[in-house]
């Protein structure tokens, strides 16, 4: 009857490498007229999370420093808000027929905001920089062979094997080397120099970052002149400034609280989009019980998926058992876990644990919304199981940190209600390299089946022999009980009347490109 009680308590809280052996020459997306109005007034912007940097290329935590950093530091490669791939500083590529090799043929006439001018020194100073310090870069270019300097205006880069990461991540984010030669590192991490729209003007550490539209910019000039990006952790603050006319635009408006901010006539956008939350297990150590599949089973059976998203989150998030449907690779066949505590409670008898277990329950605190919450309601899902949890909620940083930790023990005392990658990246191997690769240094997951169908997938260029492997390697995922996916994330962008914004799909991350922030009509 308690468990019952229980139960109805929860219910209650609750209430693409596409065509990669083809020459590609794409069309100039800077062709485009400029505005007919700009935004003259400073915006401010107000965000959940501080950067560790604005180095896109020694970032720790990349998914916080993009949004605010790709302003002002350009790729090769640039996309637009419908996801497709176009020129940036690159002003086309030429993938080889074996698709081992790139050539990019770098845009001319370009400046950094220093003055110094953008050649393909700064590319293989950037791209260097990037293999020392960013592990998502070197990630991104495990399968590289060599990179070359063929002249001032054309880079290459040679690939051991073919790769299907390599265009959809759009290659190296550029840096002025000779910005760096004279001022050195520390100056080079806090006041960054790019080639974009936006110049940096000012940080002040756990407040706000300010940038201003650079005059000598070599594209169209955007319709917001200056911006202030605030850090605010706590959710029902955001969308508080935002109703008083403190912010212009909030990102991560809580989900319980989108109605009543779109009723009190502000616009919203959604994006589909990661971190994906879910109870993600570190499964290296044998003597934990979540060690035992039959566990991990009972986990998954023992949480109300639909309910959390449905009353807690008002239906906005996505459920999804792993892809969403509009991702190559996604198995239409794959169903979720269904709630079923009783099977729960069986699994947990046949594994030795009938009368439960104590179980940490670490969760993201200020990366994105709804992290909280949902730790809360499944730790009461969990103990009315038997499954007592400890919930503990851990700064982003500090957290990919430990995350970093236990990925090298083999005797840590894992688990959580974590954003481990699962979908919505712009190419799926990513996510699933990213959350469960055993050599991804954030990775707490090690199925060496799992290992060699992902990397089959990576270097598959065709899509539909590529789809199969991923199919392959998500079905492994499900299977075995890697993580148990309670919704897919939805990124709430509100704003006042005034403005209106249009959000970048398939970009990796939830960026926030001033210039995709217009007037309103």
């Amino acid at each position: 009857m308690r468990n019952k009680k229980r139960l109805a308590s929860i219910g209650s809280v609750c209430l693409i490498l596409t065509a990669a052996i083809l020459a590609i020459v794409m069309k100039d997306a800077r062709s485009a007229q400029a505005p007919a109005t700009t935004i003259s007034k400073k915006i401010v912007i107000v965000t959940p999370s501080e950067p560790d940097t604005l180095d896109l290329n020694s970032s720790k935590m990349d998914g916080v420093c993009a949004p605010i950093a790709e302003n002002i530091t350009e790729r090769l490669i640039g996309i637009t808000p419908e996801g497709k791939l176009i020129p940036l500083l690159a002003t086309s590529w030429k993938v080889s027929p074996n698709g081992k090799e790139i050539d990019f043929a770098l845009r001319k006439g370009v400046k950094f905001h220093s003055g110094a001018p953008f050649t393909a020194k700064d590319v293989q100073f950037s791209h260097e920089r990037g293999l020392k310090s960013s592990t998502t870069y070197q990630r991104s270019m495990r399968m590289l062979e060599s990179f070359t300097v063929v002249d001032d205006y054309q880079v290459r880069f040679r690939f051991k094997t073919p790769d299907a990461q390599v265009l959809p991540g759009r290659c190296t984010p550029v840096e002025s080397k000779t910005y760096y030669d004279r001022v050195g590192e520390e100056k080079f991490l806090r006041e960054p120099v790019g080639t974009g729209p936006y110049r940096f003007i000012k940080w002040e550490p756990g407040h706000y970052i300010e940038v201003k539209t650079y005059d000598d910019y070599w594209g169209i000039k955007p319709a917001v002149k200056e911006a202030r990006f605030a850090f605010v952790k706590e959710d029902t603050t955001r969308v508080s400034m935002l109703r008083a006319g403190e912010a212009d635009m909030i990102l991560e408006c809580p989900f319980p609280l989108v109605k009543e901010v779109e009723n009190a006539g502000f616009r919203t956008a959604r994006l589909p989009t990661h971190p994906s939350t879910s109870v993600q297990f570190h499964t290296y150590n044998p003597k934990v019980p979540w060690h035992d599949r039959r566990v991990r089973l009972a986990v998954a059976y023992a949480i109300d998926r639909n309910a959390i998203v449905t009353r807690l989150f008002q239906g906005i998030p996505g459920l999804y058992p792993r892809l969403c449907p509009w991702e190559l690779g996604y198995d239409p066949e794959l169903k979720p876990y269904p709630y079923d505590p009783e099977r729960a409670k069986k699994l947990l008898a046949e594994a030795g644990y009938a009368k439960g277990f104590e179980m940490p329950l670490y969760y993201f605190a200020g990366r994105a919304s709804g992290q909280k919450e949902t730790a809360e309601v499944v730790a009461l899902y969990l103990n009315a199981v038997g499954i007592r949890c400890k919930v503990q909620g851990i700064e982003a940083i500090k957290m990919i940190e430990l995350t970093r930790e236990w990925h090298k023990s083999t005797e840590a005392v894992v688990a959580g209600v974590t954003t481990v990658p699962t979908n919505n990246y712009a190419e799926p191997t990513q996510a699933l390299e990213i959350g469960f690769y055993s050599k991804s240094p954030i990775g707490l997951y090690r199925n060496p089946e799992f290992d060699a169908a992902l990397e089959k997938a990576r270097t598959t260029l065709d899509d539909e022999k590529r789809a199969e492997l991923i199919k392959q390697a998500v079905r492994i995922l499900h299977e075995d009980v890697a993580s148990v996916l309670l919704w897919s994330n939805v990124t709430i962008y509100a704003m006042n009347k005034s403005v209106t914004f249009t959000p970048t799909v398939k970009a990796t991350h939830a960026l926030i490109l001033l210039k995709d922030i217009k007037p309103a009509n």
